[in-house]
């Protein structure tokens, strides 16, 4: 018998047919993953006001940022993840007048099964005075995120997305870490990544779905032997984009560390201000 083990991280080992299988395993307890993530937003040309007497220039569409950065960790029951955003579209001549560094905007998110999503910016965005988080229980924007199609962070690591991730024959792909890999490729609607019947309202999942079959979306998607997810690249374009959004966005996932200790706290009650607003399980 040859027992396999993660290569990138203690824990127990493991035999798994499919990364489904490998990730079930792995993530149980209190067990998880390191992640690092970078997204880029693609806004594509955007036209810019001529300056005016007094030389100054009124950037227009340039977006509210075209990158972020999320680290943190991730179990089966709880994560904790901080991004960072940055604007990495700005032209040279308007960098004296449109700030590239968006540290008010760093958001940290904590979510613990059973005690709800708390959220955290560094403006403290939303929060009413002497309070510094925001805190929801609700789990209706989740379980609508997963009807209509979401490849968030905790998603790449589901098993039902990992099905289809996985889906198309592996090749040959580079040593990661220093563990060999194969890599699965191939592409689809963002929409197929969903399932409806995890939501009970089938007629607004159908008409949330009906945009969210537009965008196609491309992936490769890297695992070790031992059948564990150690990078996932994205790729997603968007025919309808409107002018304030992004035309194509490209999602770069490194997992290591596969058995870490995922161990939360959630953040002081009295800390928190709850909300009835939904507040998604990671930052975008």
């Amino acid at each position: 018998m040859l027992a396999l083990t993660a290569g990138c991280g203690g824990g127990e080992a493991v035999a798994a047919g499919t990364p489904a299988e490998a990730v079930t395993q792995r993530m149980k307890g209190s067990t998880g993953v390191k992640v690092a993530r970078l997204v880029r937003l693609d806004y594509g040309e955007r036209v810019f006001t001529p300056p005016a007497e007094d030389d100054f220039v009124v950037p227009v569409d340039i977006g509210e940022y075209s990158e972020s950065r999320t680290t943190g960790v991730l179990g089966a029951t709880a994560s904790d993840l901080t991004t960072t955003y940055y604007r990495t579209n700005v032209p040279d001549e308007l960098k004296s007048v449109v700030p590239t560094d968006l540290s008010f905007m760093t958001t940290r998110t904590i979510t613990i099964a059973g005690s709800g999503t708390y959220r955290h910016r560094a403006d403290w965005q939303d929060v009413p005075a002497g309070k510094s988080w925001l805190h929801s229980r609700s789990s209706e924007c989740e379980q609508l995120s997963r009807a209509i199609g979401s490849l968030g962070v905790r998603d790449l690591v589901s098993p039902e997305v990992l099905r289809k991730l996985a889906a198309p024959v592996p090749s040959s792909g580079e040593a990661i870490d220093g563990v060999a890999t194969v890599v699965h490729a191939g592409s689809g609607s963002l929409g197929e990544f969903g399932d409806a019947t995890l939501h009970d309202d089938p007629v607004v999942v159908a008409r949330l779905r009906e945009w969210r079959d537009l965008p196609q979306v491309s992936w490769r998607l890297w695992v070790g032997p031992d059948r564990l997810p150690r990078r996932v690249h994205l790729t997603s374009t968007y025919p309808m984009a409107e002018n304030d959004q992004p035309e194509s966005t490209v999602i770069e996932v490194d997992f290591t560390d596969w058995g870490s200790d995922v161990l939360v706290d959630p953040p002081p009650p009295d800390q928190a201000h709850e909300t009835g607003t939904c507040l998604d399980p990671e930052p975008h």
